[in-house]
């Protein structure tokens, strides 16, 4: 689509723009271009009229267009090296023991979001790969109890309950027996399949009186369907959009956040990119919104998910290295987690 000497002048043309946010002219670029300076004037008019670059107002220069970053993401971008400050900086915040997965992966947020300026924010293994590894029930009086969920990911869920007065002590431990042997082992989403249709049929058995048991049921296990996106530095986006409420409605919206990074999330690629991103129909925001995401493998588990939110000419180069880097050393925690986790310790909260 466009010759060698072009590529070359467009990568230079973002490297520069994103380190200083000013446009660049044909004589910034002569010294990295075997060109004349006329040579390269016409292939920048080239790249503007492919609409890779364009003219910036104020200056004679021009500056990446979305298509031009959009273009460069695509064709060249790949984790290079960050500086040993950058390095150091993601180790030390790293640095020590992580007892909780919602500690560790809040730690991963931040770290993305001090790193780079800008929204971190981190999904766990999807629920559709995510199995119930254990339930209990922990009674704490006479009329109340909390129900205990642990997922194979090391995900402790708790629900505090009120027991039904058509319920017993008896119907309690009935309840649990039931949780016990239709829904431990199984993934979330065949889950919620079995509440649907197995579950009612197995209760009728048990109970005469079933309409509390369902509601129980239910009650419960609704949380186990809501996925929890974890998140550092929302606020920080909102000096880049011309229209701050619609900005910070999208921001507070996780579900259309979980959303989007769900939809972009492959098996194929491990990274991705979305330009100008408004996350649904009722959040159109203002055009210079990027949304990236790299996946990060979760031990013997599945495939978790780190996203960063920025401006469209962030630079991309360093953000894609800090995601990487970070995604390797989250990997490394994990490991260091779940050989902790296999030792049957788990802490109710």
């Amino acid at each position: 689509m466009i010759t060698k000497r072009q590529q070359q002048i467009l990568n230079l043309i973002i490297s520069f723009y994103t380190q200083t946010h000013k446009a660049v002219g044909s004589k910034a670029l002569m010294s990295s271009i075997k060109a004349s300076s006329a040579t390269i004037r016409n292939d920048m008019k080239q790249l503007e009229d492919l609409g890779f670059i364009q003219k910036e107002h104020t200056s004679s220069g021009r500056v990446p267009s979305v298509v031009g970053y959009k273009y460069f993401v695509e064709n060249f971008l790949k984790p290079g090296k960050l500086n040993n400050n950058d390095v150091y900086q993601v180790m030390k915040q790293f640095d020590g023991e992580f007892y909780k997965l919602e500690v560790l992966y809040q730690q991963a947020a931040q770290i993305l979001s001090d790193l780079t300026g800008f929204s971190g924010f981190v999904l766990n293994v999807s629920l559709k790969n995510q199995v119930l590894s254990k339930f209990d029930v922990v009674q704490l009086d006479s009329h109340s109890a909390m129900a205990v969920m642990i997922l194979d990911t090391g995900l402790v869920k708790t629900v505090q309950f009120t027991l039904p007065r058509s319920m017993t002590l008896e119907d309690l431990t009935t309840f649990k027996y039931i949780a016990d042997e239709r829904l431990v082992g199984k993934k979330i989403l065949d889950i919620h399949y079995s509440l649907l249709t197995e579950i009612p049929q197995v209760v009728q058995k048990y109970f005469v009186v079933t309409g509390a048991v369902l509601q129980l049921f239910e009650h419960i296990f609704s949380d186990l369907f809501k996925e929890n996106l974890v998140s550092a530095g929302r606020q920080n986006l909102l000096e880049y959009s011309d229209d701050v409420v619609s900005l910070y409605k999208m921001l507070m919206d996780d579900e259309a956040i979980i959303h989007e990074i769900r939809d972009m999330v492959s098996d194929e690629e491990m990274r991705s990119v979305k330009f100008d991103a408004a996350l649904t129909e009722n959040h159109q925001i203002s055009k210079n919104i990027t949304l990236m995401t790299q996946q990060f493998v979760v031990p013997y588990r599945g495939l978790g998910t780190l996203a960063l939110m920025g401006p469209v000419d962030l630079n991309y180069q360093k953000v894609v290295s800090t995601m990487d880097l970070v995604a390797k050393i989250l990997t490394m925690k994990l490991s260091d987690y779940y050989r902790y986790l296999d030792g049957n310790h788990y802490e109710v909260v």
